[in-house]
């Protein structure tokens, strides 16, 4: 998948699909249209010219994407495609649902209709790049967590109360822009640190390794006197696990959004 053009309020995104055509009959249709749901509202809408199918496996067929919920689906779109992002970019397990219409084949609308009654769900895809290449070292390190997942890692600095984060972009080939975050690092449950912080940065794609890029310092207003402060004093010179609860500004070209993330298990370093 790959992001190709923006606006404002939307997406769009060429992809090659894989699908079986389960019958014995081939077809030739010059283009096709399909709604894009989730949770039962309009999202956007995919396209396919000159589209063939054979029986059996069809591979690497060209689509292209149009992720507008804000003016296919007006403010309630707009809600539902934004707590599907923040979901998404969490690591939970999110689904879209495909459904034809009237105009999905414009020269039969019955037939579009017909098929509507029977829409597809399928598990999100991952936008990321490509897997890395096979390590030859005899003891490797384990292999990181399957899905997407947009922190890595973070380095906690105590004195100059400020942190970095190692983020993995979910884009395979567009620059995503942080334009704000208003963060809570938070140890069992309970508070650690917040972070607020306006200056827009790049997190471009991950390299063929894999590997995301730094932050810059982000300023921490820690929780002094909590538990969760005291659990990140005591690993200083060590690490510890915490979880993140964040509302994040972003950007791709013109589209601009505002999302949720939540996420655990972070490997957190604790440094002076």
């Amino acid at each position: 998948m790959n992001i190709i053009d923006t606006t404002e309020t939307s997406l769009t995104i060429s992809a090659l699909v894989n699908l079986t055509n389960p019958t014995n009959y081939s077809a030739t249709v010059p283009y096709v249209d399909i709604n894009i749901l989730n949770n039962n509202t309009l999202l956007g809408h995919a396209t396919v010219k000159d589209l063939y199918i054979g029986p059996g496996n069809n591979t690497n067929i060209p689509v292209v994407a149009y992720w507008d919920p804000a003016t296919l689906g007006g403010k309630a779109g707009a809600a539902v495609g934004r707590e599907f992002l923040s979901q998404y970019i969490s690591g939970w397990n999110t689904t879209l649902t495909l459904q034809t219409h009237n105009g999905t084949i414009p020269a039969l609308p019955t037939l579009g209709r017909a098929l509507s009654q029977f829409p597809v769900t399928f598990n999100t895809p991952r936008l990321g790049g490509s897997d890395p290449p096979p390590s030859h070292d005899p003891n490797p390190d384990p292999p990181k967590k399957e899905g997407p997942h947009f922190i890595e890692d973070a380095t906690f600095h105590l004195i100059g109360s400020s942190a970095t984060f190692t983020l993995l972009s979910p884009l395979k080939s567009s620059t995503l822009y942080v334009t704000s975050i208003n963060a809570t690092a938070i140890y069992k449950h309970i508070p650690a640190g917040k972070i607020l912080y306006d200056v827009p940065f790049a997190v471009p794609p991950v390299d063929e390794w894999g590997n995301g890029i730094v932050t810059p310092r982000l300023p921490v207003d820690w929780s002094f006197g909590s538990v969760g402060y005291e659990a990140v004093k005591r690993a200083l010179g060590g690490s510890l696990k915490l979880g993140a609860e964040a509302t994040v500004g972003v950007r791709i070209g013109r589209w601009v959004e505002e999302v949720w993330f939540i996420g655990g298990g972070i490997g957190a370093r604790v440094r002076l």
